[in-house]
């Protein structure tokens, strides 16, 4: 029995209206993502029925396995002490619970409006590609440490699956729409995209791209009766093999040939007569010049004070040592590390090495060759010295290996939903690690994460609820949901994207939004 004061209309213009201003929020804007969720919440409660509501929502199997996730953190309180950081978490993960019940058992919308919706959601998405185009441009003034300050409103990492998710959805517009200007425009939204994503060195937007292209290319080259698209299959699975082996390339170039140096004749004094350091033993390079020769730090302070507001003892804008910066930036130069060497450096150079460029070849601020170079400086430095504080991606070998230690003393049910954090502190310190106390963060592996928290019992239980929905709702062979879907079982490696607002509500919403709003039909 109804009991809303507003007509059924009415209760559907605001459900929209939520659904609208949520896709607009998740690239846009943080209060609007949870102004809306608010809303949903409130429209849902208002318009009454729900006795019905809640008895569809318990027979609606696909819908309870995705909530039950959010029943899992609460079963983790029973066996946590920090009820502080559980309760924060819990309240993150409020959108796995909310977005099932209320996108399954409300009222169906049209596929106009399902449609407005995804287009208002690539809309904002342009929208947020440009402003942070006219700040890359410096048209917007802000300034920029490096390629990723651009994405202003979150995280870069959530941005690029975001714009991941809007190059599908072109491609579904692209295929649906009828008139060859509408599908003109969508191809020249796709371009744009993947062009941002390259423009902004989004190298976990590319591999989340590029493998859902491969797996759903691989798919239509076997599964699809049609010639045109078995061949389209074809030519993109032979493009994504191309574009990889253009990266691995620029990768091996990345560090040139180590230089000969005969290292029994090398100069003991600098040109103004303070004594060189020469560490003969080190093997780091910078464009092929070893960084540990010719080293006079008494040069190297006095003369980059007078240059620089930055002091050499200091912390580059990037937030690492300036001095190790200014070192790879001059090796870098095959210049030799004293005093005539920084006084040689100009004006811009200066103002590169403050903003943690490392290498004179890359001061732009926007290159994926230079991205490929920190990745390959990254791997070698962590081979040669074991040590990966400062860096992204070495960082991620120690998260995931502190993750391991912790699921190996929780085999079963893990730490709990709060201790999560604690654990982590305690692991690093049993390991003795290497990381800085600030660069000591949790695993970035969401797998690993429900493994440290749950065990594996909760990690074979969300690995449940990522694939058996899709299976119960018939959804295995929807191109939008399994885009989706790969796309997010991607961030899964490299990111703990259920641990904050963003991430979670991307998942949440999508899944639920492309698991029950379309059609079966809808392939």
């Amino acid at each position: 029995m109804r009991k809303s004061l507003l007509s059924d209309k009415y209760h559907t213009y605001v459900y929209i209206f939520a659904l609208i201003l949520l896709v607009i929020g998740m690239p846009l804007s943080k209060f609007l993502m949870s102004l809306s969720q608010i809303i949903l919440a409130c429209n849902f409660l208002l318009e009454g029925n729900l006795k019905n509501k809640f008895f569809s929502f318990f027979k609606n199997k696909p819908a309870l396995i995705i909530s039950s996730l959010f029943l899992l953190h609460l079963l983790g309180l029973i066996y946590t002490t920090d009820f502080e950081y559980a309760m924060k978490d819990i309240r993150i993960k409020m959108p796995l619970f909310i977005m099932p019940i209320i996108l399954s058992t409300s009222k169906p919308l049209s596929k106009k409006a399902i449609d407005a919706i995804l287009q208002f959601f690539v809309a904002a998405i342009i929208l947020g590609t440009i402003i942070s185009t006219l700040i890359l441009t410096g048209i917007i003034h802000r300034e920029l440490v490096d390629i990723r300050s651009v994405s202003i409103f979150i995280s870069h990492i959530r941005f690029a699956l975001l714009i991941c998710i809007a190059l599908f959805i072109s491609g579904y517009f692209f295929y649906h729409s009828t008139k060859p200007l509408q599908k003109v425009l969508w191809i020249l939204i796709g371009i744009w995209l993947i062009y941002f994503l390259v423009l902004t060195e989004s190298i976990t937007g590319l591999s989340a791209f590029c493998f859902t292209n491969l797996v759903l290319c691989i798919y239509s080259i076997f599964k699809s009766k049609q010639k045109m698209i078995r061949f389209a299959g074809l030519l993109l699975v032979l493009s994504i093999g191309i574009f990889a082996f253009y990266l691995f390339n620029q990768l091996n170039k990345s560090n040139p040939p180590t230089e000969k140096i005969d290292f029994s004749k090398l100069e003991t004094t600098t040109s103004r007569g303070n004594a060189y350091e020469h560490d003969v033993t080190g093997k780091l390079t910078e464009n092929g010049h070893f960084i540990w020769i010719y080293f006079c730090n008494k040069e190297l302070e006095e003369s980059w004070n007078k240059r620089s507001e930055l002091k050499y003892s200091e912390k580059d804008l990037k937030g690492n040592p300036l001095n190790f910066t200014l070192v790879r930036f001059l090796a870098s130069k095959g210049l030799r590390k004293d005093a005539d060497a920084v006084e040689s450096l100009s004006g811009d150079e200066i103002k590169a090495i403050e903003r943690g460029v490392v290498n004179v070849n890359y001061q732009n601020i926007s290159s994926l060759k230079r991205r490929l170079h920190e990745i390959s400086w990254e791997l070698d430095i962590y081979k040669t010295t074991g040590n990966p504080s400062g860096h992204s991606l070495t960082q991620r070998f120690e998260f995931w290996k502190a993750a391991m230690g912790i699921i190996k003393n929780n085999v079963v049910f893990g730490v709990g939903t709060g201790d999560v954090k604690t654990a982590f502190e305690m692991q690093y310190d049993k390991m003795d690690s290497s990381l800085t106390t600030e660069n000591r963060l949790r695993s970035h592996n969401q797998y690993l994460s429900f493994g440290v928290a749950f065990g594996m019992v909760g990690l074979l239980w969300f690995l449940i609820t990522l694939f058996y929905p899709m299976v119960l709702q018939g959804k295995i062979f929807d191109y939008l949901y399994i885009s989706f879907l790969l796309i997010a079982i991607m961030s899964f490696l490299t990111e703990d994207t259920l641990e904050s607002q963003a991430g979670v509500t991307f998942y949440a919403f999508f899944n639920s939004f492309f698991l029950f709003m379309f059609n079966k039909e809808e392939k």
